[in-house]
């Protein structure tokens, strides 16, 4: 039959009339020819297209084409990805072309239907609102030996855009144009159910118009998905999501095959609301109990990053970051949120040791005072010299006495102590009195800031900051690799790095035992809002001797992960957006963690960053006087050292 020449011309016509509805926004539109179809588009404005030969793709002038494969072929075999020819073409011309809309022929389409999911998981490049058109006569259709599966499979089941343009014989002038019903509970089990089609339209070329319109269009199964399914992977990670054995309705889990749990959550909000919204169902998977997951280049995962990509479940969620290696094998939606990481780290303690007299005045300003007592000194000195005319037999001595004159008169007046010595001129006198009102004047400052020290607590320095965490080289911790898998290690500053290197990852049992006694740092993610989510682990009795950063580590935009080709992104996309817009957010984190989350420990981890000064008048305790009592034991044995000097000295004068 592919060789009998008709008039394509009536093809051409209801294919452009569809193309002029369907394609005209699309990127570019790859049609897959087929010689018994020999189609030309004609719209309005210009449509880029792209001819793909499927009948060459085997033939041995398979890399005539002007698309390098060899390089995707390669990209292929380096990740372990199983392909074939069909898979290889249609992925390089997605990501070449941007093809967003696509027309196949005959019996290219259950081919085409079989290998499109992989070719669009395998293409760095996707779209979110891809278009198809199958074209088939039903003479071709009943000499097909896979007639019974010529239009089934997860294409016909899972995209709404789908036209099927059907006529009884390749000349044919009368067209029935249908699309797959989408929307209702979809059945699962051991043998899938066929796709159901209706007719949306009758098409006549000859008359270049409809004939006959069911009054429905492709957009409109999306305005209500009829109790359609959506699976959602979901274990507890309060508050993004979190499973409730109390609460009603209880929804059906499919790793218990029955109505378990109730599921709640910031981020399950979204996508139950969303639910309300467009009349769909929400169903659980819990199988996996506690883990993200990853995935690995060969499109394979495990967790719930798994289970998406699989497609056992249909949306992903739990606070996951936008990570580039899932995003190059699923689709993400917008962003649900900003998840700081941070830790609680050890609380400073408070400050105690023998350098505490010297609190009081800074170094520059102790500087001063000795410049000052200097000064004193030396005025007191050079005043008593003057004082009466020297001998000239006695003139060193007499200096020798006024330099030890002024020494021990400036540090008694330091002190508040008197002399016996009697000031006979009026000018000793002044200096005299002028050194007394300046040292009385600084031991009174020097003894307010030091009553000040003594009864307000000094902390040490904590890591509570990103910069001191890294320049106190203090451990951190979590369970899993993936609180680092989002830093991009050849894109960040020298702190991150050093910081990743301190990173080490434990069990929750572990964190919870070194939170009571280890010198070391817990990761707790701060929410949006300000919530802190991922300190469950930490017991009660290990808070207070805990404080929370200030700041974060990194931050990351937090999205929930679906398959790739998964239908409601787009329409999901922009009830995020409105959710953002309204305020909800903000309002879900917190009700959220009021209801599920234990809000005095919350209020006491958040007042955690700041310490609280405001304590009230303490009783002294020696911890207040200890670095006085290190002066005064330093002091009395240099005393004790000097005495018995001075015992040996006068015994070996005796001698």
């Amino acid at each position: 039959m592919s060789g009998i020449l008709v008039d394509a011309n009536y093809w051409s016509k209801v294919l452009s009339f569809l193309a002029q509805q369907y394609f005209m926004d699309s990127h570019a539109t790859c049609i897959l020819w087929h010689a018994s179809f020999d189609v030309q588009l004609e719209t309005s404005e210009p449509l880029a297209v792209l001819s793909l030969e499927p009948q060459k793709w085997f033939s041995l002038e398979q890399d005539s084409d002007f698309y390098d494969y060899d390089r995707k072929r390669a990209e292929f075999e380096e990740n372990s990805l199983a392909y074939n020819d069909w898979i290889l073409r249609l992925a390089v011309a997605i990501e070449q072309t941007n093809c967003e809309s696509f027309i196949a022929f005959q019996e290219e389409i259950p081919k085409f239907a079989r290998y499109f999911y992989n070719a669009s998981t395998y293409s760095i490049w996707r779209s979110i609102k891809n278009r198809f058109i199958f074209a088939y006569t039903e003479e071709l259709l009943e000499e097909s030996t896979e007639s019974d599966s010529y239009i089934d499979g997860y294409l016909f089941h899972d995209q709404p855009n789908v036209l099927l343009v059907s006529a009884q014989f390749l000349n044919a002038s009368v067209f029935e144009i249908k699309t797959n019903r989408f929307v209702g509970p979809r059945h699962f089990g051991a043998k899938p159910v066929p796709a159901d089609f209706y007719t949306m339209q009758i098409y006549d070329a000859k008359l270049g118009k409809v004939t006959w319109d069911s009054g429905t269009g492709i957009s409109d199964k999306m305005r209500n998905l009829q109790g359609r399914e959506i699976v959602l992977g979901v274990f507890n990670y309060e508050p993004f999501m979190l499973l409730d054995y109390t609460k009603e309705p209880a929804l059906y889990d499919r790793a218990l095959n029955r109505a378990e749990a109730f599921a709640d959550g910031t981020e399950v909000r979204v996508v139950r609301t969303f639910c309300e919204l467009y009349n769909c169902t929400v169903q659980l998977d819990t199988t996996e109990k506690s883990d993200w997951g990853d995935i690995y280049a060969n499109a394979t995962g495990f967790g719930l990053m798994g289970m998406v990509l699989e497609r056992t479940i249909d949306y992903g969620i739990g606070g996951m970051y936008i990570w580039y290696d899932a995003y190059q094998q699923m689709d993400m939606t917008h962003f649900l949120g900003r998840s700081g990481v941070t830790c609680l780290v050890p609380a400073p303690h408070r400050m105690i040791n023998w350098a505490l007299p010297l609190r009081p005045f800074q170094g520059t300003l102790w500087l001063c005072v000795l410049f000052c007592l200097i000064l004193e000194c030396l005025a007191l000195a050079g005043t008593r010299q003057c004082e009466r005319p020297p001998a000239t037999n006695a003139h060193q001595s007499r200096w020798r006495q006024s330099l030890r004159f002024g020494c021990v008169s400036t540090l008694k007046l330091f002190v508040n102590q008197s002399t016996n010595y009697v000031a006979t001129s009026y000018s000793l006198r002044t200096v005299l009195l002028a050194s007394y009102m300046i040292d009385i004047i600084l031991t009174t400052v020097y003894g307010g800031g030091l009553a000040a020290i003594l009864t307000l607590p000094k902390l040490e320095e904590a890591a509570d900051s990103r910069q001191r965490l890294y320049e106190h080289k203090l451990i951190w911790t979590a369970t899993s690799h993936a609180w680092i898998a989002t830093i991009d290690a050849e894109n960040v500053d020298h702190v991150l790095l050093g910081l990743m290197k301190n990173y080490r990852v434990n069990d929750a049992a572990t964190m919870a035992a070194k939170s009571r006694t280890e010198q070391m740092g817990f990761v707790v993610e701060r929410m949006q809002f300000g919530q802190v989510a991922n300190a469950e682990m930490i017991p009660d009795d290990a808070l207070p001797r805990l404080k929370l950063m200030v700041d974060d580590i990194y931050f990351a935009y937090t999205a929930a992960y679906v398959p790739r080709l998964w239908p409601f992104s787009s329409i999901h996309n922009d009830f995020i957006l409105a959710w953002h817009s309204s305020g909800f957010d903000k309002y879900w984190e917190w009700r959220i963690a009021a209801e599920y989350m234990n809000s005095h420990r919350q209020n006491r981890i958040v007042a955690s960053q700041r310490p609280n000064l405001d304590i009230g008048p303490v009783e002294l305790g020696i911890d207040n006087f200890i670095g006085l009592v290190l002066l005064w034991c330093f002091g009395m044995t240099c005393s004790l050292l000097a005495f018995v000097g001075e015992l040996w000295c006068m015994q070996v004068e005796k001698l």
